[in-house]
């Protein structure tokens, strides 16, 4: 493996977060991110899976479309009556250089 790609994949596993509370403007709620994928040179994170002890919703499963135009970007998850609910969200990145520039999206 060259340095190169070394360097890449080091900086992609930088990225990656386990287990972290979540918080409102500051305060700490009762909800947890399980993991989540923040590129380095983003100012958006990619993906996160959350659980939150409280059901929001009605229970089942549910599933949206979110951010379209910028790729297959998601909203789903499960509500549960008694154990919470869990669910998964992906948007697309907005680059450092492009959030400079005002403009949103894919990569160029």
């Amino acid at each position: 493996m060259s340095k190169e790609t070394m360097k890449l994949a080091l900086e992609a596993l930088e990225g990656l977060s386990f287990f972290e509370r979540n918080h409102s403007n500051g305060t700490p709620i009762k909800a947890w991110t399980l993991a989540a994928y923040h590129h380095p040179n983003s100012i958006t994170w990619r993906w996160a899976i959350w659980y939150s002890a409280r059901k929001s919703g009605r229970t089942g499963l549910y599933f949206m479309r979110v951010h379209r135009g910028c790729g297959f970007n998601f909203h789903a998850g499960i509500n549960l009556p008694l154990l919470g609910s869990v669910s998964m969200q992906t948007q697309p990145h907005m680059w450092r250089k492009q959030a400079a520039h005002g403009i949103t999206g894919e990569p160029l």
